[in-house]
């Protein structure tokens, strides 16, 4: 029998697991989740994960593990030491289920459907970009992603599918304005909240970001000291998508999303200024001078920031308030013109779906 082997690694290397699948039985149709709760405990737009064969079980205990009881009957698994999403245990079907974020490929192993639980975004949210695949068909047209309001039909679920033209931006009476934006990981031992650009936004100095000037075309490093972290007139901030083997690999989910805030908007619950001790935060230092906090307990990504940015966070948007909506709009601007490190991408199909969906809907609104 022919089989196909993925190995998943998390970002430090503690995790590593390999698995064959019968070849006969790949692709795989997963849709991507966007529920509140996926997006609050990992910080990303959404996650995924495959089912392993029954006949595997495996010990967490040999990994360096924590585990997070979402529910009595569902347990993830996080590395304790650089916060990536790993493991899914199913109490009643005593089954484990493997992120796809963390596997060394997945074209032709997994066959993407589309996203599902997309009512809970509120605004549709990446489902919004995600509507038609990059792979293309013997004909040579592109395989249309479908959105479900909740359960996708592989997964059981009764399959209802999002109405066209709904959940593409907020009802008006959902649209807020407030002085501050709170957000918090899922078992809330990290939160905090933001405020509005101010004077002191405009005093970072930081080069431009991979989001905006690709990294390998030795791009300017911002000499003319540009706030391109402030949008709309200064009154948002600049918000975008990450698909780098770092951002995938520390998250365990296949795209990371970002909002770039300085520190000095960026207060504790008790309102006192942004402290890498509070609550439940932990670091973890991916590489030289890079640091990424993400939540001790939940393990929810929570912060990216580094040496050569001082004063400048990148924040998870999947932490950001849900009764804003998914993509929190009133507060941020979201880039378009490029998928930041989309070169690095292992789910290569997901990601230029998601280059083509971006820019459609900017030529759209």
């Amino acid at each position: 029998m022919t089989t196909t082997t993925i190995t998943a690694t998390c970002a430090c290397n503690a995790f590593t697991y390999a698995i064959s699948f019968p070849s006969s039985s790949l692709p795989r149709p997963r849709a991507l989740c966007i529920c509140t709760s996926c997006r609050r405990l990992t910080g990303s737009c959404g996650t995924s994960q495959i089912t392993l064969p029954a006949n595997h079980s495996i010990e967490p205990a040999n990994y360096s593990l924590t585990s997070y009881n979402t529910s009595d009957h569902l347990t993830r698994y996080f590395c304790s030491t650089c916060g990536a999403h790993v493991l899914i245990y199913r109490v009643e079907s005593k089954t484990w289920a493997l992120t796809t974020g963390t596997w060394d490929r997945t074209e032709g192993v997994v066959r993407w459907s589309g996203c599902q639980w997309v009512a809970a975004t509120l605004d549709g949210g990446v489902s919004v970009w995600l509507r038609g695949t990059g792979e293309a068909g013997v004909d040579g047209t592109r395989r249309a992603l479908k959105r479900w309001m909740l359960t996708a039909e592989e997964e059981g679920g009764d399959g209802e599918l999002v109405p066209d033209g709904t959940l593409e931006t907020l009802p008006p009476d959902k649209k807020r304005k407030p002085d501050q934006l709170k957000a918090q990981c899922h078992c809330g031992g990290v939160k905090f909240y933001i405020t509005r650009p101010d004077q002191g936004s405009k005093a970072v100095r930081a080069p431009f970001p991979d989001l905006m000037a690709a990294r390998h075309s030795h791009s300017p490093a911002n000499p003319e000291n540009k706030t391109w972290w402030l949008r709309s007139n200064d009154t948002k901030y600049l918000a975008g998508t990450c698909t780098c083997t770092s951002c995938r690999l520390a998250s365990g989910c296949e795209i990371q999303p970002w909002a770039f805030v300085p520190d000095c908007n960026i207060f504790q619950e008790d309102g006192k200024p942004l402290d890498f001790n509070m609550g439940t935060l932990k670091r973890y230092d991916s590489s030289k001078n890079i640091f990424r906090e993400f939540c001790g307990v939940c393990g929810a990504t929570i912060f990216w920031h580094s040496t050569e940015r001082p004063g400048l966070m990148d924040i998870s948007v999947g932490l950001l308030d849900p009764e804003e909506g998914a993509r929190v709009e009133s507060w941020l601007e979201w880039w378009t013109g490029r998928v930041s490190f989309e070169e690095l991408a292992v789910s290569r199909s997901l990601v230029a779906s998601l280059e083509d969906g971006l820019k459609n809907w900017k030529q759209d609104r």
